[in-house]
């Protein structure tokens, strides 16, 4: 197996419950092969960056970097790694800060990807947990997606995607959809994928905790992460019929003509749904205009 260097990024938004245990899951799981751990806290008004950084001298980790950025959003955060501190390591791992990963899995996954064809430029980290993990695996093997939670990039395509316009609107809801398609179809966004372009191993990739009913907290989660993607496959009709260099720096335009059309745009949604997506559009329109 190729013994490829790599980075690991991490996007955290108030994440203080979760943040020590992905953490020490990531100092579990390295070698020497970790260059650099960029831990991006992007808005955080809890106490995510202070633990992160007792978490750091308590485990002697020196290869984390805690960066503070003022915006929170994922998007912008992505951005400003893939463009600002992305430095030309093999394999560049994105994850999520509410995750454990499995052992060793970013040696075994940076090694799959060096060793691929010239094509492959993405391994995505299996689901290995929850309640909807064979729909998700399938999402995987037969459609060649992969998810935020943990994802591997070949610098050549970080290289690739420096070369165009393509960066990630801020306020765009369903990141993983759009990800997915630029990596499947080298950033033409057609509406076939190209062969091989992602692999997988079976059994290596990242664990979380089940949500409980039981939880206020988790049953906010769920509710907004319902009232995300249902809002993010709306965005995505918008910038579908954009080339991506004439993709909007921000969603706030495209939030707003879906609000003007909301009736129509969501008449497929049942009640429910509706008004989720309803409230947080309501929500992200009102915090523009402040």
């Amino acid at each position: 197996m190729n013994n490829e260097n790599y980075n690991i990024v991490m996007f955290a938004y108030n994440e203080q419950n979760n943040i020590e245990a992905s953490i020490t899951s990531i100092f579990n799981n390295v070698n020497e092969q970790l260059h650099s751990f960029y831990l991006i806290a992007n808005g955080c008004t809890d106490e995510t960056v202070a633990i992160a950084n007792a978490v750091k001298d308590k485990l002697g980790f020196n290869r984390l970097k805690v960066i503070e950025i003022a915006l929170g959003d994922k998007c912008n955060a992505w951005n400003t790694y893939v463009h600002e501190l992305a430095d030309s390591v093999g394999v560049h791992f994105f994850t999520d800060a509410d995750v454990q990963f499995s052992e060793h899995c970013f040696e075994k996954m940076a090694g799959k990807l060096a060793d691929s064809d010239e094509q492959t430029v993405v391994i995505a980290g299996m689901p290995l947990s929850g309640r909807n993990i064979d729909f998700y695996r399938s999402l995987v093997i037969e459609r060649a997606c992969f998810f935020g939670n943990l994802y591997g990039m070949k610098h050549a395509f970080i290289e690739r995607i420096r070369e165009t316009p393509f960066r990630l609107p801020i306020g765009l809801n369903w990141i993983d959809s759009f990800l997915t398609k630029a990596a499947n179809t080298d950033l033409r966004f057609t509406n076939f994928n190209l062969p091989n372009r992602t692999t997988w191993i079976e059994g290596v990739g990242y664990d979380f905790e089940k949500l409980s009913i039981f939880k206020r907290s988790d049953i906010n989660l769920y509710i907004n992460r319902i009232a995300r993607y249902e809002l993010g496959k709306i965005q995505e009709v918008f910038l579908d019929a954009l080339p991506c260099e004439r993709w909007p720096a921000d969603m706030m335009d495209i939030n707003r003509k879906i609000d003007n059309d909301f009736d129509n745009l969501t008449s497929q949604l049942g009640f429910v749904k509706k008004r989720l997506v309803r409230k947080r559009l309501t929500k992200i329109l009102a915090n523009a205009n402040r």
